[in-house]
């Protein structure tokens, strides 16, 4: 597993670099089928990830980049090259690179890395949730660009109660879940559209810091390699 990791972390790495290239620069924004923005950032990422990680041999499944079927994949990568390309668009800093080894349909191995603050963090840390103990307020995410009234409502109706000091903060991409994994923060709410390759990096990642993610609707873990990518509604626990 340390290999696999080890080549994540390399592949991140250099995809950060290429869209810090492209960061610094004016660049074109294209909207693909569904509505979402996609840059030549997200593309050019994409692709140095699915090279360096060629080497291991295993399956690769990208947001850019996805086979016709995967059910037969038992173990696989499963990559969001770009995460929060919303806020890359704004130029905000807040977009990330993830990357996951899916084993068994679970998130097993997880790679976030954060060009802008140039700061990674992985499956593989120790002591996460000891980073950042020192927040005494209980504190709630919520996306910067995709916050939904549901989230308001679920926030009001299930925690605000038990929690009727909290705070609210917004962020962008998977630096929700590196703040939970850090201890920084302590749930995250989401009702937005996010499919599978948006959470399985940080899924793991947080996994490992002690924390979960679970759907609203049963309470049971985020599944992954479901026949269709979409995400249900789903809250977030830190440690």
């Amino acid at each position: 597993m340390k290999t696999l990791l080890h080549y994540a972390i390399d592949a991140a790495l250099e995809a950060g670099k290429a869209i810090m290239e492209v960061y610094a620069q004016p660049f074109e924004v294209y909207t693909k089928d569904d509505d979402s923005p996609v840059t030549q950032a997200d593309l050019r990422a994409s692709n140095i990830i699915k090279e360096m990680l060629k080497p291991t041999g295993l399956p690769f499944v990208s947001e850019e980049d996805l086979p016709p079927d995967r059910s037969q994949f038992n173990r696989y990568w499963l990559v969001d090259p770009l995460d929060g390309t919303a806020e890359f668009v704004k130029r905000n800093g807040e977009f990330t690179v993830n990357i996951a080894l899916i084993d068994n349909k679970q998130p097993v191995l997880g790679v976030i890395y954060a060009p802008v603050l140039d700061k990674l963090w992985t499956s593989e840390d120790k002591n996460l949730s000891t980073l950042n103990t020192q927040h005494s307020t209980f504190t709630v995410l919520v996306s910067r660009s995709h916050r939904t009234p549901e989230v308001d409502a679920y926030i009001n109706k299930v925690l605000r109660p038990a929690h009727p000091d909290l705070v609210i903060d917004t962020q962008g991409s998977s630096l929700k879940f590196a703040r939970l994994a850090e201890g920084s923060a302590d749930v995250y709410v989401c009702y937005s559209k996010t499919k599978e390759w948006d959470t399985a990096a940080a899924d793991a990642i947080l996994r490992a810091a002690g924390g979960k993610v679970l759907r609203i609707s049963d309470g049971q873990p985020l599944e992954y390699s479901k026949k269709e990518y979409p995400n249900p509604p789903f809250v977030a626990w830190a440690k």
